[in-house]
């Protein structure tokens, strides 16, 4: 085989390569300008001489900050959709764990003010899905649970994160069984147990 035949395929891994540590360079850029200043005031010219990144390579991969504050959301999106099987307690462990591995992105998000930019990602993907509401129904569950725990600055572990929300999805499931939320079925139990001591 001649190696101008090689040669494209060569060409295109650089290319490839190339763009990825672009993109990383520029997300890093974000990043680190949001630990130093409030997000609504970085502007692109700031992530550009932080990046080190052309103005043009900078708006070919991207129109705004908000662009690449949502490429950093993305990431631990598609790594925790990416290992999600078919327990609800194991991706519950895979969501918290990923999140602790993403602080960074997870911090900068919550510093911008812009964690709902999660949610919207997350329910991206029930759309035209046969199981839309109940993917929607798991997103608001977990979306809220782990970013109250992000807000808190992620205390104990992502497994110990994990067990509260297993154990709150199981008196949902106790709730959902008997129609009655958690106070009613106290109360009832509270009752039954006065009416057995008379």
């Amino acid at each position: 085989m001649p190696i101008t035949d090689k040669r494209p395929n060569a060409l295109q891994a650089n290319n490839a390569e190339v763009h990825a540590e672009t993109v990383a360079q520029i997300k890093k850029a974000l990043l680190s300008l949001m630990e130093q200043k409030k997000y609504d005031k970085i502007s692109m010219t700031d992530v550009i001489r932080e990046s080190g990144i052309s103005r043009a390579g900078v708006y070919y991969n991207y129109k705004s900050k908000d662009d690449i504050l949502l490429d950093v959301c993305q990431k631990p999106i598609d790594e925790v959709v990416s290992a999600l099987g078919n327990s609800v307690f194991d991706n519950l462990d895979i969501a918290f764990r990923t999140g602790r591995k993403h602080a960074d992105a997870i911090n900068a998000v919550l510093a911008a003010g812009l964690e709902h930019v999660f949610l919207y990602r997350m329910n991206k993907r029930a759309e035209d899905s046969p199981a839309s509401c109940y993917i929607l129904l798991w997103n608001g569950m977990i979306f809220n649970a782990f970013f109250e725990w992000a807000r808190a600055g992620m205390p104990g572990s992502a497994e110990d994160a994990a067990r509260e929300m297993k154990d709150a999805l199981q008196q949902v499931g106790e709730s959902i069984g008997t129609g009655l939320t958690r106070n009613a079925r106290s109360a009832q139990a509270r009752s039954s147990a006065s009416s057995k001591e008379a």
